[in-house]
This record gives C-alpha cells, sequence and structure tokens, in this order.
C-alpha cells in the first residue's frame, strides 16, 4: 500500500500572494525612478537659475559705473532709473544694447540677456512673482538679486504657487 502525500506542490493562494508583492516592489522601484527624474529635473533648473544669477553680478563687476550703487540722499526711497541703471523689477521693458553704449544702456541690456537666459534655464513662476528682480537694498548697502521659477508640484498634481522657488543673492558693488 501506498501512502500519499498531503503536499503535492504550491497553492493558486500561495502563488497569488507572492505575485501581490512582487508587484508592489516593482511599483515602489517605479515610483522611486520616477522621483528620482523630478528631482534630477529641479536640480537642474536650480543650477542653471543659479549660474546665470552669477552671471549677472559678473556682468555688474564689468560695468563698475552702473554698478556703483545709487547715491541717494538720507531718505529710504527707492532709486529711480536713471540713479540705479541695473535694478529691475520684471516691468520694464528692456533693450539690447549693440553699439555707442553708455554705462547705462549697457546695464540695460545686460538685464535684458539675464531675463533673456533665466526664462531659458527655468520654468516659469506660477502666479504673479516676477520672474527675475534687482532691487538696491539702502539697509544693507548693496543689490538684492532674486530669480524665481517654478519648481513643478512634486506630488504629480498642477504646480501652484506654492510649488515657485527662488534663489537670492546679494551683491556689494
Amino acid at each position: 500500500m501506498q501512502v500519499l502525500s498531503r503536499q503535492r506542490g504550491v497553492s493558486l493562494i500561495e502563488v497569488l500572494v507572492a505575485i501581490v508583492v512582487f508587484s508592489v516592489g516593482v511599483l515602489g522601484l517605479a515610483l522611486m525612478q520616477v522621483k528620482g527624474a523630478q528631482f534630477t529635473k529641479e536640480a537642474g533648473s536650480r543650477s542653471s537659475v543659479i549660474i546665470q544669477v552669477r552671471s549677472l553680478i559678473d556682468a555688474m563687476r564689468a560695468n563698475p559705473i552702473a554698478a556703483r550703487g545709487p547715491i541717494k540722499a538720507a531718505d529710504a526711497s527707492a532709486p529711480t532709473a536713471s540713479e540705479c541703471p541695473y535694478c529691475f523689477d520684471g516691468t520694464q521693458k528692456l533693450v539690447d544694447c549693440t553699439t555707442a553704449c553708455t554705462p547705462e544702456t549697457a546695464a540695460n541690456s545686460d538685464l535684458f540677456h539675464w531675463v533673456d537666459r533665466i526664462k531659458q534655464a527655468a520654468p516659469s513662476a506660477v502666479g504673479t512673482a516676477p520672474r527675475a528682480s534687482v532691487s538696491w537694498d539702502p539697509s544693507i548697502g548693496m543689490y538684492v538679486i532674486t530669480a524665481t521659477w517654478s519648481g513643478g508640484a512634486m506630488d504629480g498634481g498642477v504646480a501652484t504657487a506654492a510649488d515657485n522657488v527662488s534663489y537670492t543673492l546679494n551683491y556689494l558693488p
């Protein structure tokens, strides 16, 4: 007489449990890949914007007459465009100076090219934030250079103003 074994292989339930566990692991790896790509894109935008902000500072160093900073009286009012050629709030019309440039028009041309490079370096900020601005802070006696761009919705949703990222650098002429 032969004794029959109770177990003759793998049951269907065990196979299904193994497939579910394997699927969860593969989905986790896929999610990590997507998040890694998002973070890489954000890091690339941040690096490009930082390079562009620093390139404006190099342009300001090359044009010390226009970058000397506004000479104002004791009042704390914002300097005018003639007093601060490198000041930019994101709304002024900028032009490219090609020939016979004065230090002031060269500053305007530097800003023109800088804003164009910022536009190429990173996606537009969401909402009303200016993409780029340069202001004179009389309390510290320095330029405050800020670039703002959309960091994207890292949770996969639609980007909002809360997803905007800014980089600010102070420059003492």
